[in-house]
């Protein structure tokens, strides 16, 4: 009893820091030349958040290769409790291109714009039974946080999902290499 009444504080305080987080987000920026001469990043589509929705603004990308969609990812700008279930990143890819490392490769190509956004860190999540997003996750050095039920009132749950894995990817400060890297617009 007191061992899950620990387990139960310690969820809700790391849940109540997560929301705490802050982010910059003065508009979307223009994130051009997303390339790391394997795959790149075409913008789809930019979502204003919504205070009564609880949604954050989110960019969403296709990941293309050789001049083809690949597949997709996003970046939700932002720290809420309805993002702790899902993450600040999303991805898939096509099943023609899995196996190659590119939500891995897609997802480092979004640094520079978190960086933009202030973001030191993003969540992650995947459904336990996908082994191939946990490996993408553990590549990219992400820490497993813990395995969570999702609550019956989150939208994830309502669609049919019940666990959730949460990985914690953190960013690394630029490095001096890095610092003169992409410019972006407002």
């Amino acid at each position: 009893m007191i061992k899950a009444l620990s387990e139960y504080l310690d969820f809700h305080d790391e849940l109540k820091y997560y929301s705490s987080l802050p982010v910059r987000f003065d508009g979307f920026l223009e994130y051009k030349g997303a390339y790391d001469g394997v795959i790149s990043l075409e913008c789809a589509e930019q979502r204003q958040g919504g205070f009564i929705s609880g949604h954050v603004p989110s960019y969403y990308y296709h990941i293309m290769s050789g001049g083809k969609k690949a597949g997709g990812i996003s970046l939700r700008v932002g720290y809420t409790k309805g993002l702790y279930y899902s993450g600040q990143i999303g991805y898939a890819v096509d099943a023609a291109y899995r196996g190659r490392g590119y939500a891995g490769r897609a997802c480092r190509l979004l640094i520079p714009l978190m960086r933009a956004h202030d973001m030191p860190l993003a969540l992650i999540t995947n459904n336990t039974d996908n082994p191939a997003s946990r490996r993408v996750c553990e590549k990219l050095g992400a820490t497993l946080l813990r395995v969570v039920k999702l609550p019956r009132s989150h939208e994830l749950y309502r669609a049919g999902d019940r666990v959730k894995n949460i990985f914690l990817w953190e960013i690394a400060a630029p490095t001096r290499h890095e610092a003169g890297g992409p410019r972006f617009k407002a």
